[in-house]
């Protein structure tokens, strides 16, 4: 399993961790639970932490991330910052990835490393 989930020590944040290559059948498993633990745990604010990641995955896959989201009653008040892979492996479906999910309203932002990302994310947890 090319990822890993947990849920910070103040229990506000949930962190996932992608390292290597993830194809398209690890990434449904890993929304499927990402959402799950977003639901149970009630968080509002997520770290992908992609800076080690080799993602593999469909457009049309990420374009039908919303969705899922949706379907699963994933709040439009969550906030996800993405932190890109160190070496800009398919920048541009995070990019995608972050377009997407801003059209349909929910609030993904792109970082280039952790520090810039938890920052945003504990002044978002502020509000």
């Amino acid at each position: 399993m090319p990822w890993n989930l947990e849920v910070t020590e103040d229990g506000k944040v949930l962190l996932l961790t992608y390292r290597g290559l993830l194809s398209p059948a690890e990434s449904a498993g890993m929304t499927r639970q990402t959402l799950e633990r977003i639901l149970e745990t009630g968080v509002t604010r997520v770290m992908l932490d992609c800076s080690a990641a080799q993602m593999e995955i469909p457009v049309t896959d990420i374009y039908k991330l919303p969705d899922r989201y949706e379907a699963a009653g994933v709040p439009r008040s969550i906030r996800v910052a993405v932190v890109v892979p160190h070496d800009n492996y398919k920048r541009e479906l995070f990019e995608f990835y972050e377009d997407v999910c801003r059209n349909r309203g929910y609030f993904v932002k792109l970082f280039e490393n952790h520090g810039a990302a938890w920052e945003w994310l504990r002044l978002e947890n502020s509000h």
